[in-house]
């Protein structure tokens, strides 16, 4: 299976890293209140950062597919 491509694996990881904290945020904010809403976006966040984590060290995406 190629490599994805550097600028693709950017946008990805933007999103993943945006994209759900910021929506569990407004969205538990909506629904429970200003201190819920924060909390339910930081625990999400938490959660963002491990996945965004591991696709860089374990999967690999933070070395280049330039060989130098």
């Amino acid at each position: 299976m190629p490599k994805i491509p550097d600028y693709i694996r950017v946008v990805i990881l933007m999103g993943i890293l945006c994209i759900p904290p910021i929506a569990a945020t407004q969205i538990g904010w909506f629904l429970w209140g200003k201190e819920a809403g924060i909390n339910c976006g930081m625990v999400v966040g938490v959660i963002s950062v491990t996945v965004a984590a591991y696709l860089m060290y374990q999967k690999g995406w933070r070395d280049s597919d330039d060989d130098y």
